[in-house]
């Protein structure tokens, strides 16, 4: 993946990573821009995997969420404390590494290794059984759109 100063990321690919003993795992070399990067990371709401996004994609969360005039003040203001208060501000290292709250790696299952899935313009942190079995489950719905969309 190529940057320029002011480009947004496209995060594509798949890629496994071990887990230090410090549940530290490494950010593939062609999704980073700089030597040490922020991230912001919200478990799914599925609770199966971790959503990893940029500083400009959690921001532009709040944007979507203040234009869209279908959502009441009163929701608007829950949603904000919620996805605020589940999200985790973290940086990596010179090396590329995100550390891991140690609950966070417990509830995905991360033992040992993580794989980290390309999702446009986030990634996304899952444990390997899991995506394994999503993969398959989905595969029929990746094959509909692909024809959709001609390819």
């Amino acid at each position: 993946m190529a940057f320029t100063k002011n480009s947004t990321p496209i995060f594509s690919g798949e890629f496994r990573h071990a887990l230090d003993p410090k549940n530290r795992v490494t950010i593939p070399s062609r999704w980073r821009s700089s030597e040490a990067e922020e991230f912001f990371i919200i478990l799914d709401r599925s609770g199966v995997f971790a959503r990893v996004m940029p500083p400009e994609q959690f921001r532009a969360v709040g944007e979507r969420l203040s234009q869209n005039p279908e959502i009441a003040p009163r929701d608007r203001a829950v949603f904000l404390r919620h996805f605020y208060s589940r999200s985790i501000q973290v940086a990596s290292d010179k090396q590329g590494r995100l550390t891991l709250p140690e609950d966070l790696a417990a509830k995905l299952g991360l033992e040992g290794d993580a794989v980290l899935v390309g999702s446009h313009e986030t990634f996304e942190l899952w444990n390997s059984k899991a995506w394994s079995e999503t993969q398959q489950t989905e595969n029929a719905t990746f094959e509909r759109v692909a024809d959709l969309v001609g390819l």
